[in-house]
């Protein structure tokens, strides 16, 4: 059977798409691996591997309202039912015999309450892009990633599609670990990807926010029963948070997988487009995280 970890972040900025680039070539080292980057918001894992696009599929999450102006008989039942002020005449016309109403896409939110209020059946719900998704290759891994249109919605939905294909994927190989760089924070792309994760890694840095970040993200693992590992990035930034993570770490049960100093060659590899691990394999930080892929594997089973 499949393995999903997934590498999650209280925030953006701890370095979790850089160590998540940086496992790659380690894990298939030992097992196939499927790539997904699950940051549809802010799609980046594909700046720090190489990598070439495959496919591109059209991806609709949504509905927004269209108004037939054939059929409008210009009542404004619509307009008073809209909580979103999403419904407003057409300054494009005066004669209020051509008065017209028109549905801002931008502001509507889909909740199909004008369609269902209008009597004459004008409002028709229709369904909108709302970005892309791609299959490409990493060096003959498969990589699944995605675009989600600036201001749109359902990036939940989009993250589940994406994990959905990379599952699908292996159908025929079912012994190989789905790689997840997760989207940062714990909202809706984040529930999206614990849905189907195996093993969570927590990406936190020595701060008072990543203290408090590592709470938040092991109470949304906890809640779907996902074991989760810790992982200390820029672990010599602040030594005294650094021992109060390492400290949450036994007092909350989370295995401490090992803990990265602060680099800039994660910066010389990212603009290299290379994980940091092919990069520089021989450097203090790729030593770090080979010794935390050992770690992680010793809980590996497939």
């Amino acid at each position: 059977m499949s393995l999903q970890i997934s590498v999650f972040s209280g925030k953006g900025g701890t370095g979790k798409t850089s160590i998540t680039a940086a496992l790659i070539p380690l894990i298939s080292r030992d097992f196939p691996v499927v790539i997904v980057d699950a940051d549809v918001d802010a799609s980046n894992l594909h700046l720090s591997i190489p990598y070439v696009q495959k496919e591109i599929h059209p991806f609709t999450g949504g509905e927004k309202g269209v108004i037939n102006d054939a059929s409008c008989q210009r009542c404004g039942l619509c307009v008073n039912a809209c909580r979103f002020d999403a419904i407003r005449e057409n300054i494009s016309t005066t004669s209020p015999k051509m008065q017209r109403y028109m549905i801002d896409p931008f502001l509507c939110e889909g909740c199909a309450v004008c369609e269902s209020v209008c009597p004459h059946q004008a409002i028709q719900m229709q369904a909108v892009q709302d970005g892309f998704w791609y299959e490409s290759k990493s060096e003959n891994k498969p990589f699944f990633h995605a675009h989600l249109f600036p201001g749109h919605e359902n990036s939940g939905k989009l993250v589940s599609t994406i994990i959905a294909a990379a599952h699908q994927s292996i159908e025929n190989d079912p012994n190989t670990i789905i790689l997840v760089d997760g989207p940062p924070g714990i909202g809706c792309p984040v529930i999206s990807t614990c849905n189907q994760t195996d093993i969570a890694i927590l990406v936190a840095e020595p701060t008072l926010s990543g203290i408090h970040d590592v709470l938040r993200m092991l109470a949304t693992t906890s809640h779907f029963h996902i074991p989760s590992f810790l992982i200390l990035n820029k672990a010599d930034l602040n030594q005294e948070n650094a021992v109060a993570l390492r400290n949450l770490s036994q007092a909350k049960d989370i295995i401490f997988l090992g803990e990265i100093a602060f680099d800039t060659l994660f910066t010389q590899a990212q603009l290299a487009a290379q994980p940091l691990t092919s990069y520089a394999p021989h450097s203090k930080s790729s030593q770090a995280i080979r010794k935390i892929w050992h770690n992680l594997k010793q809980y590996v089973s497939l």
